[in-house]
């Protein structure tokens, strides 16, 4: 009897547990939820929405019916940079992929990652298609066929179909669209192409139906539309006149996205060409959070529920627990001939990142040898293609179909690569190893004792910046005329602020080495400038590869912002400094092969000079308070505005925006060193010290420190996913002492808003009031 008694006690102790544990999940996992309903910009609705699943018109609806939650991010593993395809996990380590067959694992892994974190689960292929031929005309040297397909349960599911065939063609290959891209298919046609088109595309869609034929899979419309696209090909494999080993898909945007999918799932498909596919497509999400200044993942899908599936929305904020990316996606067409084709002046997507998706997916490319046949196709203009863009693009497929011999070339824009650099400069590692790590001490015995370090930390943050070399002034900054301004910017647009008057500064009078600056001044009451002298604020720019200082992040549309931000400050007197940061928008093209050109030195280090060279071009400006020079930063432009406001003391205060998570503390979370080393490349000595980051030369808290006692106001934001908290305040609390050491405890503010990285209007209301408090 005792023995039952114990077994019914242990039994119930375990269900106990069990119950408390069940219920603290559930209890986190609705914070995240109260969380991200705080962050997301609500659903938009538009003439294209169609419903969110099968049961749901709605996300909102979808949470009330599923009662589904967000996952336990906490129990999720952090990836911040891309997951590697090449990698598998087993029993919590990771290996690398070494044979075809542990590809052939990974692969189903992904597969089934993707289903049910993005796209939702598909049927089988229909064992009952039948076909019709609506139409059958000869014309002009074409074949014309106009074809319905009738599968699914009773063969309610249509999908209908268009074949163009050269008069006379035998295996012929295919060039496979959406009929919204009727016109590329007249130039493949030309090129000796058979064409198809197939009903998925917005202005014809019949796979919208299959929502409701096939109740019991929960694919998202971009899943449906790529299994159509598989139904086609269950239908070519089935003509005598198809070369099934030549079958390309292509489509722009939306239809991009559809086309890396089908592929991606479908190895029938022989080559893929995805167009401007940007966000679901060729960008990964991990990089289109609002930092990026591209259209990010809150966006995309709070614009289109029904493209994808609602769990994903979950993630926003979390990108880096997805546990598959666009690169993962795409590996899965290896060793398939596949282009990536975008324009790198897109508001909507962001260069670099679609770069490194590319990078990491050749990757898996290289593991089969065939890293040719993998490419990119770049362009300049907006969002929209041109005949000659579709013309490379066939080249690519006759290369890869072999039908001529064209040597194809990628041009990229970010071939950094950190190995690499440390081939060139190997001797630094002798360099970094005897470099004393200078550390903020809890208290000093007086002001000279600091100034010991704060010399030594500056001596170790030049260090790290690399050797800067010469340069001459410029004996004069003055206004360009119209004709001189970039054309570049005509394609990625400026801010343009109602109560502002723009003054381009560019060519023959550019501040620095040929920098164009625009200020930005206050407008009076009868549109005019006065003539006084305007405390200014200089702006610095997010990680807006694409874009540079134009974009920003509304968190209202998620379209550009910039003008609003701008035009607040303007408001309260201040005129506003704004430049394309090295690397960045116009200056993307400047900033290849940096390395190779000034070897010793470091982006960050230019970046860090070309604000000294505003800070120097604002002193021969009349109209500006050079004693009242502000700095605001947002994320990449909060970290070169902390570098050079301890550098240089022109900077009268600084408001550095999720700017920094410390160094010193980096781990596979938080990649704070490793992002600035590895992955961007902007301090590539700092690299020296990846695998000892304790070891840093200097933090955040000794560059803070460095500052003082000039005002800083650090905003980290709780929900931003790049800043450890701890170690956040920390820094800052150390950097305190040093400012209490001036009697200037409340020069270093720290202000966590609820909120993720960007700067809200609450956020930009307590700059510009911490801003005020420090002008004369």
């Amino acid at each position: 009897m005792r023995k039952i008694y114990y077994a019914f006690l242990m039994l119930f102790a375990f269900s106990f547990v069990n119950h408390v544990h069940g219920q603290e999940d559930r209890t986190i996992r609705q914070q995240y939820l109260s969380d991200l309903k705080h962050i997301i910009i609500d659903q938009r609705f538009q003439a294209n929405t169609r419903r969110a699943t099968h049961q749901d018109s709605t996300w909102v609806e979808w949470l009330e019916r599923s009662g589904e939650l967000p996952p336990d991010f906490s129990k999720m593993k952090s990836t911040p940079f891309l997951p590697d395809p090449l990698v598998y996990e087993k029993d919590g380590k990771e290996y690398p992929i070494k044979t075809k067959e542990e590809w052939q694992d990974k692969k189903q892994w992904i597969r089934e990652q993707y289903k049910y974190w993005i796209s939702g689960n598909f049927p089988e292929a229909p064992k009952n298609m039948s076909s019709e031929i609506l139409l059958d005309s000869v014309g002009d040297g074409v074949r014309i066929q106009k074809i319905r397909l009738n599968f699914g349960p009773s063969q309610a599911a249509k999908l209908h179909m268009e074949l163009w065939l050269p008069l006379g063609g035998k295996n012929l290959p295919v060039f496979m669209t959406q009929y919204t891209h009727l016109d590329w298919g007249r130039l493949a046609l030309r090129r000796g192409y058979a064409v198809c088109t197939y009903a998925a595309s917005d202005n014809w869609d019949d796979t919208q139906a299959f929502q409701a034929i096939y109740p019991d899979y929960d694919f998202s419309m971009l899943m449906r539309r790529a299994w159509g696209a598989s139904r086609v090909v269950d239908y070519l494999y089935t003509r005598p006149e198809i070369n099934k080993e030549q079958i390309a898909i292509t489509g722009h945007s939306r239809n991009g996205k559809q086309s890396l999918w089908a592929a991606a799932f479908d190895e029938r498909i022989g080559a893929v060409v995805s167009s401007s596919s940007s966000t679901g497509g060729d960008a990964p999400w991990r990089f289109g959070d609002p930092q990026y200044a591209s259209e990010t993942l809150d966006l995309v899908v709070a614009a289109n529920v029904h493209w994808f599936h609602p769990r994903l929305r979950f993630f926003f904020g979390h990108e880096d627990k997805l546990p598959v990316d666009q690169n993962s996606l795409a590996a899965l067409i290896a060793p398939r001939p596949l282009l990536f084709h975008y324009s790198v002046t897109e508001r909507g997507l962001n260069a670099w990142a679609n770069e490194q998706n590319y990078y990491s997916v050749k990757k898996v490319y290289d593991f089969f040898g065939e890293g040719d046949r993998v490419g990119v196709h770049t362009r300049r203009g907006e969002h929209a293609v041109a005949a000659r863009d579709v013309e490379f693009t066939l080249d690519f497929l006759d290369k890869h179909f072999k039908r001529n011999d064209i040597v194809w070339h990628n041009r990229l824009f970010y071939a950094y690569d950190f190995d690499a650099w440390f081939a060139r400069n190997k001797a630094l590692r002798a360099e970094a190893q005897n470099l004393k790590t200078v550390a903020v001490k809890p208290t000093y015995k007086n002001m000279e004792e600091f100034e010991r370090d704060r010399t030594a930390a500056k001596q170790n943050l030049q260090w790290l910046l690399g050797d800067r070399p010469g340069s001459v002034l410029p004996d004069r900054v003055d206004i360009s005329i119209k004709s001189r301004y970039d054309w570049l910017e005509s394609i990625i647009g400026r801010p343009e602020p109602k109560n502002g008057i723009a003054k381009y500064y560019g060519p023959y009078t550019a501040f620095g080495d040929h920098l164009p600056v625009r200020i930005y001044y206050p407008k009076n009451a009868q549109g005019k400038l006065e003539e006084k002298k305007y405390p200014v604020v200089i702006y610095l720019h997010q990680y807006a590869h694409s874009t540079g200082y134009s974009k920003g992040y509304n968190k209202l549309n998620g379209g550009p912002s910039n003008h609003i931000l701008f035009g607040q400050l303007l408001a309260k007197g201040y005129a506003v400094v704004a430049f394309d940061q090295f690397g960045f928008g116009t200056r993307m093209e400047e900033a290849v092969g940096f390395y190779n050109r000034i070897p010793g030195w470091s982006k960050m280090g230019k970046m860090v000079d070309d604000v000294k060279a505003v800070l120097d071009g604002l002193s021969k400006i009349p109209e500006v308070d050079e004693n009242n020079v502000f700095v605001l930063g947002n994320t990449l432009g909060g970290t070169v505005g902390l570098y050079t406001a301890a550098l240089d003391e022109r900077v009268k205060a600084l408001a550095s925006v999720s700017g920094f998570s410390p160094y010193r503390t980096s781990n596979s979370q938080y990649e704070s060193l490793r992002s600035m080393s590895h992955l961007h490349g902007f301090i590539p000595r700092l690299g020296l010290f990846a695998d000892i980051p304790e070891k840093a030369p200097v933090d955040m808290e000794e560059i803070l420190s460095c500052i003082a006692p000039r005002p800083v106001m650090v905003v980290a934001p709780t929900l931003d996913r790049y800043g450890d908290t701890g170690s956040i305040i920390q820094s800052v609390e150390k950097a305190k002492n040093v400012y209490a050491l001036y009697g200037k405890d409340a020069g270093l503010q720290l202000y966590r808003p609820r909120d993720i990285n960007w700067i809200s209007p609450e956020t930009l209301e307590t700059v510009i009031n911490f801003f005020d408090g420090y002008k004369k």
